[in-house]
């Protein structure tokens, strides 16, 4: 009797007639990280490449880079480099890349609209995502340890100024102050 049992489970198909198979893909996942200077959000975007075996990583820090890799800040250029960034990202979106990982300090919540409502509209999901060394916070130490020399009072500003986020919601209602 169990012989019989298997062999009719056998011709049993468990996929309906008629249809195709539908692969699974992964879901399309997009990294928003943020965090001052120096707190390791460079370092986390690596982790989170490895982990994947692969990703895109977008900084706005890399607008300022020449050919030989050299790093020139330019304050009157930082809102051209913003728009560079997020058309880069927007492109590796309509090409369905993933994940991609977004390296920008982005202290206060509308800085991260523009990623957010792209992945929207590209059906991503969204992860907010802070390094988790213990200096995050620190400003003597962060300005000891950033790259790019940046001055302590800076910091100290960004600090003050750091909103957190709890939902996608929150970016999404945002708005950039006019000053």
């Amino acid at each position: 009797m169990a012989d019989n049992i298997v062999h009719a489970l056998q011709n049993i198909s468990l996929h309906r007639s008629g249809r195709r198979r539908r692969r699974r893909r992964r879901p399309r996942e997009l990294y928003i990280l943020r965090g001052l200077p120096g707190s390791g959000k460079s370092v986390l975007a690596r982790q989170i490449k490895n982990n994947y075996g692969q990703a895109e990583i977008f900084s706005t820090d890399d607008y300022f880079r020449d050919e030989n890799g050299h790093y020139r800040f330019k304050a009157s250029l930082l809102k051209r480099a913003h728009k560079w960034n997020q058309m880069r990202a927007r492109e590796a979106m309509e090409d369905g890349e993933s994940p991609i990982i977004i390296d920008n300090t982005n202290i206060h919540l509308w800085e991260m609209k523009p990623y957010v409502e792209m992945a929207l509209e590209f059906r991503y999901h969204v992860f907010f995502r802070e390094p988790e060394t213990s200096w995050k916070r620190d400003v003597f130490k962060l300005q000891s340890r950033t790259k790019y020399k940046i001055p302590e009072r800076t910091i100290q500003r960004m600090h003050d100024e750091f909103e957190e986020v709890y939902n996608i919601h929150d970016v999404l209602q945002s708005s950039r102050p006019y000053w």
